[in-house]
């Protein structure tokens, strides 16, 4: 086990790095900060070890974006090159494989980007098969190509190679299409950013460590942050006067954004804004209690799409998703993480 942990987390991820110049230029833009990592977990996780290439911004854990990675098959039959998404999100304070209709998705989205890569290329196929265990339904999930070695026809380190690249090159395509859209799956700029904070507070000393510096920067700055929330909030007094509310700014010191009046009846609205598209909102547990009170006299009004300045202190543009009336329903709500009292 401790030669196979060498393997997987230094020795072939080194490999990969010496091919590191021709990797990148497959990638082109993509590739400047393209890199290999390789985890070989304990516990249930060691049946799937993996060494995997990406770009560390758009892929900055294996539990986000996309990326091409071996997969080891836990039965020992082989390897398959695969073009993957994180199949896990982080929830409650672990690690839970994303749903069939989110993973179904990002998988959809990512077919018809390349619908004319490996077009008769009998050796690459749609998915892959590893095993029936959960882990193993996680990757299967949000596979979209893959390529198998069975353990002793192991192929010339030229081909292997050639192969690589050839997977790397798609790989380009997905980040060139998310640039230039929103993508199915995934959560606004804002719960990405909380996400990874609660992933990091409950990380383990070492983890935290070998990850300090590849998330710094990754959220909003303070003023974009501001410029976002400023923008959303003159968008939504335009849409409150064109629906015939009375309205007054609560923002600073009530549980939602707007009081407003329209017909003798009291509304409570909330609003959000985000540089990301309509996946998720963050909600704080008060704004959640208020407009389950306060139904059917409630909106939810979120501005997404924002686009912020090249200094990121002006916000812009935008299309306005109204909720309205807004009816919470439970299963859509999800728990980032727990407080612990220690004392």
């Amino acid at each position: 086990m401790v030669e196979r942990g060498l393997l997987i987390r230094h020795a072939l991820p080194d490999e990969l790095r010496l091919h590191g110049p021709r990797l990148r230029r497959a990638m082109g833009k993509f590739g400047d900060d393209a890199d290999a990592e390789g985890r070989d977990h304990t516990g249930q996780r060691s049946r799937i070890p993996w060494v995997r290439w990406h770009s560390k911004f758009r892929s900055p854990s294996a539990t986000q974006g996309w990326y091409v990675v071996y997969l080891f098959h836990p039965d020992g039959s082989g390897v398959s090159l695969c073009l993957s998404h994180g199949s896990t999100t982080f929830e409650q304070g672990d690690y839970v494989n994303r749903s069939p209709a989110e993973a179904a998705e990002l998988v959809a989205w990512a077919s018809d980007v390349l619908k004319d890569e490996f077009v008769g290329d009998q050796s690459v196929r749609r998915g892959v098969e590893l095993g029936k265990f959960p882990l193993a339904v996680g990757y299967e999930r949000t596979t979209v190509f893959s390529k198998f070695y069975a353990n002793g026809t192991m192929p010339r380190d030229k081909a292997l190679l050639a192969d690589l690249v050839g997977f790397v090159r798609p790989l380009a395509k997905l980040y060139r299409a998310f640039d230039h859209g929103v993508q199915p799956g995934i959560p606004s700029p804002e719960v990405r950013e909380v996400r990874r904070v609660m992933e990091e507070a409950t990380a383990s000393p070492r983890r935290r460590g070998a990850r300090k510096g590849l998330a710094q920067g990754r959220g909003l700055s303070p003023e974009a942050r501001k410029a976002v929330e400023l923008h959303a909030m003159a968008r939504a007094c335009e849409w409150l006067a064109h629906h015939g509310f009375e309205f007054t700014d609560v923002s600073s010191r009530d549980c939602c954004d707007f009081r407003a009046k329209r017909g003798g009846e009291e509304w409570v609205i909330e609003v959000k804004g985000t540089t990301g598209g309509p996946g998720a909102v963050l909600l704080t547990p008060n704004e959640v209690e208020l407009h389950r009170n306060s139904h059917p006299r409630n909106a939810l009004l979120v501005v997404h799409g924002i686009t912020l300045s090249d200094s990121g202190r002006r916000a812009s543009g935008g299309d306005l998703l109204e909720l309205y009336p807004w009816q919470l329903e439970e299963e859509r709500l999800s728990s980032i993480g727990y407080e612990y009292r220690l004392g």
